[in-house]
């Protein structure tokens, strides 16, 4: 028979088992009737075995609907593909959450970006934890790319996608999904490189609102991070035995360059390093909630400083940066800087690069006004 809504509305439920209702124009196409539920179904022999696929429940979606998918999974049948291995693939693999787990225990342990990679999962990704790995498409993570870059977080929405594109490689070597990866081939949106760092005319409000600053770890990391330079994670995880206050140094063990790094501490550092209390049992400088461990995240006090100092636009990491550019303008060359900041690449140190023709624009103005002076001469 032609099946029609209203053949289907008129079909009785079975008191018990199963009934079908085949389409006489659709090959395969029926619809399965059993106690309380009609389901729409496609039935197609694939290398020599019947398949069974259920395209969806009667009501949920309409019979034009049910048609047109059937159409389309006969094409892919056609295509050599089979719709109900796929699904069946698709119930058995992996969830996200586990891949997520075992990303964090055998890869990012090792990263020194473990923490931002936990961000990002955390904000951007958590909510897919208990998809299938074969159900998450390379449109989902365009869709999902999109969402966070409409914020205006172009790099973190760039951030989360390389995350991803990571995450699913290793998945694909680990034999923990067959690919293909849903991540590749997002176009990354264009990023700029953030130039901000606190000036000379905002730096008295800075120091002030960090006086007020009633936590003293906070207030020493902050102070430290912004006189050495040092990244947000070094300065966190600093333990008194990698100090030596009476020579003034601090060596990081290990650093995102892979490499120790030693820095020669100013006396200011010095001198608030001292006033800061040890904890007993507790190696870090910078001790944590109720003493144990170290801080882990100040985001929220940062939030709170830089309103009081109105700076709401400067981040944690433009202290790092801060510390370059003002080294800049005390004459110092990229070469040295690259060495305080500890940098890989001398590329990393270029973005400094433009700010050292401030002095050579000073020298030119005086030049040129000397120069001119003699036209008066003349005249």
């Amino acid at each position: 028979m032609k099946l029609t809504k209203k053949v289907i509305d008129a079909a009785k439920f079975p008191a018990s088992g199963q009934v079908f209702l085949r389409d006489a124009e659709l090959r395969g196409f029926a619809v399965r009737i059993t106690p309380g539920a009609k389901a729409f179904i496609l039935e197609r022999t694939i290398h020599g075995r019947v398949r069974r696929l259920t395209l969806g429940r009667y009501g949920e979606i309409t019979l034009d609907q049910a048609q047109n998918l059937a159409k389309k999974k006969i094409g892919e049948i056609a295509d050599g593909k089979d719709p109900a291995e796929q699904r069946r693939t698709q119930r058995q693999s992996a969830t996200f959450a586990e891949l997520e787990q075992l990303y964090l225990t055998r890869h990012a342990t090792h990263k020194k970006s473990k923490l931002n990679d936990l961000s990002m999962l955390k904000v951007h990704l958590a909510d897919w934890r208990p998809r299938r790995l074969a159900a998450i498409t390379r449109a989902d993570f365009a869709e999902r790319h999109a969402e966070i870059g409409a914020t205006g977080a172009t790099t973190t929405a760039n951030r989360v996608i390389a995350l991803a594109r990571t995450m699913f490689s290793l998945a694909q070597d680990w034999g923990f999904h067959p690919g293909p990866n849903p991540a590749a081939r997002i176009k990354f949106f264009k990023e700029v490189k953030r130039a901000r760092f606190v000036r000379p005319d905002e730096l008295p409000a800075l120091w002030k609102a960090l006086q007020n600053e009633p936590n003293p770890y906070v207030r020493g990391a902050f102070f430290i991070g912004l006189l050495t330079g040092a990244r947000r994670s070094e300065v966190l995880t600093m333990k008194w035995e990698d100090l030596d206050l009476t020579q003034g140094l601090w060596r990081i063990p290990d650093t995102k360059a892979g490499r120790p790094h030693t820095i020669p501490l100013p006396v200011p550092v010095i001198d608030e390093l001292k006033k800061l209390p040890k904890l007993e049992g507790n190696p870090y400088v910078f001790c944590g909630r109720w003493g144990r461990s170290h801080l882990v995240n100040i985001s929220k006090p940062w939030v709170r400083i830089r309103k009081e100092a109105g700076i709401n636009d400067v981040r944690i990491h433009d202290l790092r940066r801060t510390l370059g550019s003002w080294l800049v303008a005390a004459g110092a060359s990229l070469p040295l800087i690259g060495k305080a900041l500890n940098h890989s690449q001398p590329a990393t140190t270029a973005i400094y690069a433009r700010l050292e023709l401030d002095p050579v624009r000073a020298a030119l103005e005086a030049n040129a006004m000397r120069m001119l002076s003699y036209t008066k001469k003349e005249g």
